[in-house]
């Protein structure tokens, strides 16, 4: 009876262990490198496998290496993209994981020829010139769209400043596509950023009585 016992547990601990040594391994594994920078650390590579809505990602090390933990990725062909500000990846990228191996991809970066479609709007606040008390309006901006809509402006001065009147009257989260226009009077306060209080405004209540009711037809936000 002990000696079942014994060989019971230990049973339990070799599949234990042999367990915690597959999820320890890497599914997919690979190095991110550059003609012009070399092997480089902080990319994030992200894979995605077909038919799924989810990807997962993580970021190199120090020598450019990536690895995406067993346990994270299930067997079946994965697309794999790349981050990295002022880089796209070289052709198309992909990796074909199977139970219990390690799948290897190298992945090439090119300079990018849309440098603007990769930034992030921390990344366009930040490049923006001016101070940051300068640009504190600007917050409410990226509740409805991103500042990339902005910069891509052709507006001048006066047209932007009919803009932003315009934009004050819209709730915070409207999208481009569907504006939602905030009730009577209200306005927001574009000048203290995201999430401020709303009220009302003399201006609004003329537009009001001269027959431009908030039930008129939405024109799309500004482009």
């Amino acid at each position: 009876m002990r000696k079942a016992l014994l060989l019971t547990v230990s049973m339990s601990l070799l599949a234990l262990l042999t367990d915690a040594h597959a999820q320890g391994g890497a599914a997919l594994q690979g190095a991110v490198s550059s003609a012009k920078e070399g092997l480089m650390e902080g990319v994030v590579v992200s894979a995605k496998k077909d038919g799924s809505t989810i990807a997962i990602s993580v970021a190199t090390d120090s020598k450019g290496r990536y690895s995406f933990p067993a346990g994270r990725l299930e067997a079946g062909h994965y697309t794999l993209k790349i981050r990295a500000t002022g880089y796209d990846l070289d052709g198309v990228g992909s990796a074909d994981v199977k139970a219990g191996a390690t799948a290897n991809a190298d992945l090439q970066r090119v300079p990018t020829k849309n440098l603007a479609a990769q930034l992030t709007n921390a990344e366009w606040l930040a490049s923006a010139p001016g101070t940051d008390e300068q640009k504190k309006f600007l917050l409410s901006c990226n509740s409805c769209h991103s500042y990339q809509r902005i910069v891509n402006s052709q507006h001048d001065a006066d047209e932007f400043m009919q803009v932003f009147d315009r934009m004050a009257g819209y709730y915070p989260g409207s999208m481009p596509t569907q504006p939602q226009r905030l009730v009577g009077t209200a306005r927001r306060n574009l000048g203290g950023g995201a999430g401020n209080a709303m009220g009302a405004s003399d201006e609004r209540a003329g537009a009001m009585k001269s027959g431009k009711s908030s039930d008129a037809p939405e024109e799309p936000l500004s482009r």
